[in-house]
C-alpha cells in the first residue's frame, strides 16, 4: 500500500470514528438506547401465527444472520476498526443495538436476535431527517401501531398509525447513505420517490407485502385469530429479489415480473457477414432501479449468444448493470466506506428502457438461433463461495430469433421444421378430398331415399 492511499484510509477511519460516536450520542439521528424487554420476541406474537409464519422466510428475519450481510459486514469491521459495526447493525439488529446487545461480551436476547421483527416496526411512530440510516422515532409503550384505525384486542393496546401506510416507513432504512460525506450508497427509497410509481401513489408495500408481483389488492383475510375479516391485509413475506436466502418462489416470481426483452436483427445476414442486433430492455415492474440496493454486491446482466444448429455457441455481447464506486483519487471500484461517488451508475429508472447493440457475424453453417436473456444474483460466485452459502442465477427474461446466411436457407428451415412441404401438403389434401368425397356420397344417399319415397 502507497503511503498516499495509507493516509487516505487514516483519515476515512478518524472521521467514521468521530461520525459514528456522535450519531450515537445524538438521539435525533441514531437508535436510543432501549433495553430489550421493551420489545416482545416473535413467539409472543401467537395471535398473529399466519404473519409469523410468512416472517420467518423473509429477509427481515434473517437480516442479522444472513451470511452475505455477515461477510461484508466483516470486511467493513476490519477495515475500520470496528467503527462501522453499529453503522449496520442499526438496520440490520435495531433491537439489539438499542439494547446495547452488539457490544464486545454482551448477551444477545432473543428478541434482539430476530432481525426485524415484528414488535420493533409496530412500535416505529415516526421518523427523522434525513431519511435513511434507521432515521425512525420509536416509542416502546406496548402500544402496537398499525395501518388500522379500529384494530381491537384483548392483549394489547393498538393505535391507527399512517406512518405505517406510506413509503418513508420503508426508507427509513431502505435508504443507506455514507456516514461521512452523505454519499447515497443504496438509494431504493429515493429511486422510488422520484419515478411514477410514487406519483401514481403505489408505496412500497403494495408490492412487497402482497401475494404477486406489482400491485396485489385487494388480499381479503384476517390479522389475528378471531379478528375480523379485512378487505385487505398485508403480507409478512417483504419479498424482493434474494432467491437464495429468501422465499426463493416469491423471489423468481417478482424477478421474472420486472423487466422485458425486445430483440431486434435481420432474418437473413450473408456468410461471413456483420449485421448490428440491439436488445431493448425495459424496467416494467419495478418501482426502483433495477437492480437496487447495494449493486455493487448485486449483479443483473444481459447476455446475447448465438447458436448453431451443431450445438456451438458464441457470445455476441454482454452488459452488467449497477454501479461502481470511486473514491477520492478517482481509484475505482472501491469498497463502500472509501467510496465518495459512483464512476459508473447504468442501472434501469422504473418504466424506462435502455437499448444495447452488438455486432453479429454469420458462421458459415448460414443458421443460427441468436438468444438475448437477462440474469440475476444476489452476489457474485466469489462472495457466496466465501461466505459459504449458494447462490443461484435467475433467468429474469428472455427472448430469442432465428436467423439465417441466405433466404434459401430460410425457406429450407422453414420446411423442415413445418415436417417437409410435400408430406403435409398432400396430407392436407387427402384430408379435405376425403371429407369433400363423404359429403357428397352422403347427399347422393339421402336424395335417392328420398325419390323413392316419392
Amino acid at each position: 500500500m502507497t503511503l498516499g492511499r495509507y493516509l487516505s484510509r487514516t483519515i476515512v477511519l478518524a472521521t467514521l470514528m468521530a461520525v459514528i460516536v456522535a450519531m450515537i450520542a445524538a438521539p435525533a439521528l441514531a437508535l436510543p438506547s432501549i433495553s430489550s424487554d421493551a420489545f416482545l420476541a416473535v413467539e409472543g406474537c401467537g395471535c398473529h401465527s399466519g404473519f409469523i409464519e410468512t416472517w420467518r422466510d423473509s429477509m427481515h428475519a434473517k437480516a442479522l444472520t444472513d451470511p452475505l450481510y455477515q461477510y461484508k459486514l466483516d470486511e467493513a469491521k476490519a477495515a475500520t476498526d470496528g467503527a462501522l459495526g453499529p453503522y449496520c447493525e442499526a438496520c440490520h439488529a435495531p433491537v439489539a443495538v438499542m439494547a446495547g446487545e452488539m457490544m464486545e461480551g454482551a448477551t444477545l436476547s432473543p428478541q434482539g436476535g430476530e432481525g426485524v421483527a415484528c414488535d420493533f416496526c409496530h412500535q416505529v411512530t415516526g421518523r427523522t431527517d434525513p431519511i435513511g440510516n434507521t432515521s425512525v422515532v420509536i416509542t416502546p409503550d406496548g402500544v402496537k401501531r398499525a395501518q388500522w384505525d379500529n384494530a381491537r384486542s384483548p392483549v394489547h393496546e393498538t393505535e391507527y398509525s399512517p406512518f405505517h401506510e406510506t413509503a418513508e416507513f420503508c426508507g427509513s432504512c431502505h435508504n443507506v447513505n455514507h456516514p461521512v460525506n452523505g454519499l447515497a450508497l443504496e438509494s431504493t427509497y429515493t429511486e422510488w420517490k422520484n419515478g411514477p410509481y410514487a406519483a401514481d401513489g403505489i408505496v412500497c408495500q403494495d408490492c412487497h407485502m402482497t401475494p404477486g408481483p406489482g400491485v396485489t389488492k385487494p388480499n381479503p383475510g384476517v390479522a389475528a385469530g378471531g379478528g375480523p375479516q379485512r378487505d385487505h391485509v398485508y403480507t409478512m413475506t417483504f419479498a424482493g429479489g434474494n432467491v437464495a436466502l429468501g422465499d426463493s418462489a416469491l423471489a423468481e416470481e417478482r424477478l421474472q415480473a420486472a423487466a422485458e426483452l425486445e430483440l431486434n436483427a435481420p432474418t437473413i445476414v450473408e456468410k461471413g457477414q456483420s449485421a448490428e442486433v440491439t436488445v431493448k430492455i425495459t424496467n416494467v415492474g419495478a418501482g426502483h432501479y433495477l437492480p437496487t440496493g447495494l449493486t455493487e454486491v448485486r449483479q443483473m446482466w444481459l447476455e446475447v449468444v448465438a447458436t448453431t444448429t451443431d450445438g456451438e455457441q458464441a457470445i455476441v455481447g454482454r452488459h452488467d448493470f449497477g454501479s461502481i464506486l470511486q473514491d477520492s483519487e478517482g481509484r475505482s471500484p472501491v469498497e463502500p466506506w472509501e467510496a465518495v461517488s459512483f464512476a459508473v451508475d447504468d442501472r434501469i429508472p422504473p418504466k424506462e428502457s435502455v437499448e444495447d447493440a452488438f455486432e453479429l457475424t454469420m458462421p458459415e453453417s448460414g443458421e443460427v438461433e441468436l438468444s438475448a436473456v437477462l440474469y440475476y444474483r444476489s452476489a457474485s460466485e466469489e462472495m457466496a463461495d466465501a461466505a459459504g452459502v449458494e447462490v443461484p442465477t435467475t433467468t429474469m427474461a428472455s427472448v430469442s430469433q432465428a436467423i439465417y446466411g441466405s433466404q434459401d436457407i430460410a425457406d429450407e428451415a422453414n420446411t423442415d421444421s413445418n415436417g417437409g412441404s410435400g408430406s403435409s401438403t398432400m396430407l392436407l389434401v387427402f384430408a379435405v378430398g376425403g371429407l369433400v368425397l363423404a359429403g357428397l356420397l352422403l347427399v347422393l344417399i339421402v336424395s335417392r331415399r328420398r325419390s323413392r319415397a316419392s
